[in-house]
Formats: structure tokens, sequence, C-alpha cells
């Protein structure tokens, strides 16, 4: 009897975010996680694709045609990295980066490369989580865990995000948009607008993801210096109400309309919030799960995650960020691909559901091929 084929799983981990250094540990954990006797498991770099891109710094385009032409030595973690993450992340980046090979090789394989048969997508930010690598994945037809074109921009944009759920009837926070070039024109609307909300509020660039350029702003003299980081980022910024309250996030999984919400989780950091270092350090963070609010309230905020993630159009998996504040519960962040390392919060809450990290894995592969051979011979899905 022969045996079964090895489903042969190419993760795409790294890329050119300023989250790569998380994405190559969410990429180093699905790897290790996935069980060898089933899967045959390749870390691909689409950093590799990117040479020429114009939006990219000259030394970070210098690292993709390194990459892509397998030249390059391992890179270094940046100054703060090594100061703000943990030791055994900073372990694991490491780890990734040594096994990474250009995704030019999964995109038109070598006479050595075997084509790959799912994409599982473990990057976070610009270039992997807002629908331009899920919509080069369409293109070539390569099967891929997690949402699709559409619902990956929407939930990236969070200006779009909270236009679509607003439309929905669900509760988002009150806020303004600051362009560059406005806000350089006339900074005193910027002031104006933040002044309206009513301070304190909470700047943010609107394309990005691990709190990058995020600045916590409670006095109007704050507000020119948060403005500037955000849009070190973006060419948007977001102005925001600060809602005080419980920080909860849930997750959900499944396939079409068989979804589950998971047990909700409180995030309580030690931190002004839940910045950068607090989303990855134990030690500054604890994720509580099952949060410690009632049943009618846990059962509310997974009742929203299940409408925003259907109102976004997810598909296999998602985190709905919100706060308790009183009696609202606004929705703060739609996350289409949550951070997948074992200590990630969706794969913790999984974990109280009985869910094993594997057998999470396993599950979104099945689901992105169920998805594969359903749309064969159908047109796009």
């Amino acid at each position: 009897m022969s045996q079964r084929r090895k489903i042969r799983v190419g993760i795409f981990a790294g890329g050119a975010s300023p989250e790569r250094p998380i994405s190559l540990a969410s990429g180093h954990q699905i790897a290790e996680s996935l069980p060898q006797d089933r899967y045959e498991v390749v870390l691909f770099d689409p950093l590799a694709l990117m040479a020429n891109n114009r939006r990219l710094g000259a030394e970070q385009r210098a690292q993709a045609r390194a990459i892509a032409d397998r030249s390059g030595r391992l890179e270094a973690l940046s100054e703060r990295d090594r100061r703000e993450l943990p030791a055994k992340l900073r372990a694991e980046i490491e780890a990734a980066t040594s096994a990474l090979r250009p995704a030019t090789a999964a995109i038109v394989p070598a006479t050595e490369d075997a084509p790959i048969d799912v994409a599982f997508i473990g990057l976070h930010g610009p270039y992997g989580e807002d629908g331009t690598l899920q919509g080069m994945l369409e293109l070539i037809g390569i099967p891929y865990v997690g949402s699709g074109v559409l619902a990956s921009a929407l939930a990236m944009d969070k200006v779009m995000a909270k236009t679509v759920l607003a439309a929905a009837g669900l509760d988002v926070p009150r806020g303004a948009v600051v362009t560059r070039t406005g806000y350089g024109r006339d900074p005193v609307a910027a002031a104006r607008a933040a002044q309206e909300i009513g301070y304190p509020v909470v700047v943010k660039p609107v394309g990005q993801g691990s709190s990058f350029g995020v600045t916590m702003v409670a006095r109007p003299d704050q507000l020119g210096a948060a403005l500037a980081e955000a849009l070190r980022y973006d060419q948007r910024a977001l102005v925001e109400e600060r809602l005080a309250g419980t920080e909860l996030t849930v997750g959900v999984i499944g396939r079409d309309d068989d979804l589950q919400a998971l047990p909700v989780i409180e995030v309580v950091t030690k931190h002004d919030f839940f910045d950068y270092q607090a989303k990855y350090d134990p030690a500054i963070t604890e994720e509580i799960c099952p949060a410690r609010v009632s049943d009618d309230v846990a059962r509310r905020a997974q009742e929203l995650a299940l409408a925003a993630h259907r109102v976004i159009g997810c598909r296999a998996i998602s985190r709905t960020d919100m706060i308790l504040a009183g009696d609202r519960m606004p929705v703060l962040e739609v996350n289409t691909i949550p951070g997948l390392t074992a200590n990630s919060l969706v794969p913790k809450a999984a974990r109280v559901a009985g869910i094993a990290f594997g057998e999470l894995l396993e599950r979104l592969i099945g689901w992105a091929l169920a998805d594969a051979a359903d749309a064969e011979g159908h047109g796009s899905r």
C-alpha cells in the first residue's frame, strides 16, 4: 500500500513591514507545530519579491535582492527588538531567519523546488495582512489560509474598517483622519478635530499593526509630536477618542457559516497601553482567559466578534479587539491574521476551548484546501 503524500505547506513569514520580527516568530512556531508525518513545511520570505518596490528604502531593497539570490547573511535584530522582546521570542526569530527561502521559489518553482499545496500566511502589517499578498496568490492559483483580498484590505485600513462596521450598526470610537499633506498645510485643523473629539485621544497610523506609531495624547501640546510619529508610518493618521475601561479580545474560527467564537480574553498591561513591548512580554502584560466579566458581557463580546468577522467578510480566523467602557463596548480593531505563536491571544483562547495549537493550525489548512476544492472549476472565490 502506497504511503500518502505529505501536504506541502509554504509558510510565508518575514516580509517588509515593521512587524517582520514577529512574523518570523509566528512562522517558526507554525512550522514547528505541524505534525511532520503529515506536512512538509518550507518557510518563504516574500521580501525577496520586493527588490524593485520603490516604496521600500534602499537598505530594505538591498536585503530583498540578497534574499532573492540567497547571498545574504543572517539579519541582526534591531536594537529595539533586542531590548524589548523576550529571549525565547528572539531565539525563534533567529531560528526562522536561518531557515528562510526566497518566496520566488514558491511562485515560480525551480527544478529542485516542488510546488506548494497551500500557503500559510504568517505575515503581519503591510504587504502581507493588507490583501496584497492574498491578491498575488489568487492570481497564480495557490490556496492560502485566512481572509481574502477584500476583507484583508478592509481590516488593515482602520478608517475603512470603522466605516463598514459603523454602517452595520456596530459601535466604534469617534475619530478623525489627518493626512500628511493636510497636516502640513493646516495643522490647526488637526488640533481643532482633536479638541472636538475631546482629550485624551489616541493617535495611530491608519495601516499598521503591533502598535507601531501609536501615542496616547492627554493634552493639546502633545498632539503635534504624536501626529508626526504616526505619519512616519503612513500617509494618514487616525485621531480617536481614548476610552477607559476593560480591554477585551475575542477570536473567531470556522468555515463559511459554521463559526465559533472562542473564550473572551481580558488584557491587563502594566504599561500605559498595549504597546509593542507589552504585546510580546508576558512579564508586562497579563492575558486572562476566560476574562473576568459576567456571562452576559462575555456573550455580548463574542456576538460582537462574530458580527465583526461577518461584516468585514473574514475567512477561517479573525480576532476582534474591543473595550468595555461603561455601557459601551466599541470595536477597536479587527485582525485578519492574528498572532500565531503558541502564546499568542487566539491560540491561548483556543486552548481554553479545548483546541491544541497544532490542531488549530491543521483546521486552518484544511479549510483553505476545502475552499480551493470547492472553487475549482467555478471561477474566483
